[in-house]
């Protein structure tokens, strides 16, 4: 695979690019073209351990947004976007049961073997349980999980960018009202997944809000 040499001023311009856009123009759809390459960036995103612990709804259904709007609160004004992602995380329980996402991952995925399979657990559950202190805790594990979404959203926001479409990031929304909605229509089953952020895409029709950020001596530190 080609190694790739994309101008320093052109990854600069996306960084900049990227705002949150809080109004979106619904007459303006991102193609299909670009919304597969940002499913393909969340697709391929680096997580923890490979173990991929998120799945993405694309609620692109009319109806289907009206009903997630009764749990967006103010974040549903962002619905008028041309596509809305949200994005699910892996509950503890379903992570670590028997026949759960892991041994899918291990198994189905990474098509490791009984005897790989056991060893390649037992060094993650030594870490969990030692270094990052979340194994046996459920609400830990899901809040592990939840992070690798967000190393996924991330790639989908900044790939968006590059393709000069605007996107908004939402956690303003009860997760349990749209959990209870998700599973009404069998999209999700809570006892395995359960949502963790929305994101929207599309094309802004005002303009954001100015950006404003710390100095980078401030946040960077050399050792």
């Amino acid at each position: 695979m080609a190694k790739p040499n994309i101008a320093i001023k052109d990854i600069e311009s996306a960084l900049k690019f990227r705002r949150a856009m809080k109004s979106f123009d619904v007459s303006k759809k991102i193609n299909e073209e670009d919304i597969k390459l940002i499913l393909e960036a969340i697709r391929l995103t680096p997580t923890s351990y490979g173990f991929e612990p998120f799945n993405v709804i694309v609620a692109q259904d009319t109806d289907f947004r009206k009903k997630l709007e009764k749990a967006a609160g103010v974040n549903a004004a962002r619905f008028t976007a041309s596509h809305l992602l949200i994005f699910t995380a892996k509950t503890g329980e379903e992570l670590t049961r028997k026949d759960g996402h892991i041994d899918h991952m291990l198994r189905d995925v990474a098509y490791m073997n009984a005897v790989v399979r056991t060893g390649y657990k037992t060094f993650w559950k030594k870490w969990a349980k030692t270094d990052f202190k979340i194994f046996g805790d459920n609400e830990k594990l899901h809040q592990w999980a939840a992070r690798q979404a967000y190393i996924a959203l991330g790639f989908a926001m900044m790939t968006a960018a590059e393709r000069g479409i605007d996107s908004c990031a939402m956690e303003g929304f009860s997760i349990d009202k749209l959990a209870e909605i998700l599973e009404e229509l069998k999209l999700i089953d809570r006892e395995k997944d359960l949502p963790v952020v929305m994101l929207a895409l599309g094309y802004g029709n005002k303009e954001p809000h100015s950006q404003t950020r710390r100095d980078i001596n401030e946040i960077i530190k050399y050792c």
